[in-house]
């Protein structure tokens, strides 16, 4: 079973933007090369929130 999705935030440019991202070894750091990313940076956080309730549906 893969880890679920989640909102993720970090501030670009100094405004605060989130993606949906998931671990992929949870036996690992979170690092770049180990985390999995859909869709785009957004300032909408609801919108990032509903795209990771529908992925975590499909798993």
């Amino acid at each position: 079973m893969k880890p679920e999705w989640k909102v993720s935030s970090q501030y670009i440019g100094g405004e605060k933007m989130y993606i949906a991202m998931r671990i992929l070894d949870t036996s690992q750091p979170q690092h770049g090369g180990n985390v999995e990313t859909r869709g785009e940076y957004s300032t909408d956080q609801n919108a990032v929130q509903a795209l990771v309730d529908m992925l975590n549906a499909e798993t």
